[in-house]
């Protein structure tokens, strides 16, 4: 009951702050008579996917920018003494890192968007294995009190 009454106000602020993702799982079935629970301001599932892509080519030009900076600086440093072009080829690293990671999630976007029940099936065997192996971990550490200390 506490964590409830604490997470309520999060709960709201997110509802006001993102108006249209609180009717995200309601299309907008055309009606004119404005009778949908989403009503004009109603969003779809692949709207909101719309906005994570959006979101994602963001990222990615930033990461762009980023490598292309470290690329930069490890060309200026060229000739300098000392010349901290390790500095530049961290930033680079951390950038190619950040593609990577781009590219992992949109792949797995674009699987659930486009495999929905061989997503679900995956996600459904993961969730699976993660409850067995937490079952028998349990089952492997809960047995056993402390020992009793024989007497001489």
């Amino acid at each position: 009951m506490r964590t409830a009454m604490r997470l309520s106000p999060l709960i709201a602020f997110a509802v006001f702050a993102f108006p249209a993702l609180a009717f995200a799982g309601l299309a907008d079935s055309g009606a004119s008579t404005g009778a949908s629970a989403a009503g004009a301001s109603g969003v779809t599932f692949i709207q909101v996917i719309g906005l994570f892509n959006i979101f994602v080519g963001l990222m990615l030009t930033v990461a762009l920018f980023t490598y292309f900076l470290g690329l930069f600086l490890w060309i200026t440093r060229l000739g300098t003494w000392p010349t901290y072009r390790t500095e530049a080829i961290k930033i680079m690293e951390w950038s190619v890192v950040i593609l990577f990671v781009l590219v992992v999630l949109l792949a797995i976007v674009q699987f659930f968007q486009y495999h929905p029940k061989e997503a679900g099936y995956v996600v459904s065997v993961i969730v699976a294995i993660i409850i067995i192996w937490i079952i028998i971990y349990l089952a492997a550490h809960s047995g056993g009190g402390k020992k009793k200390a024989e007497e001489h």
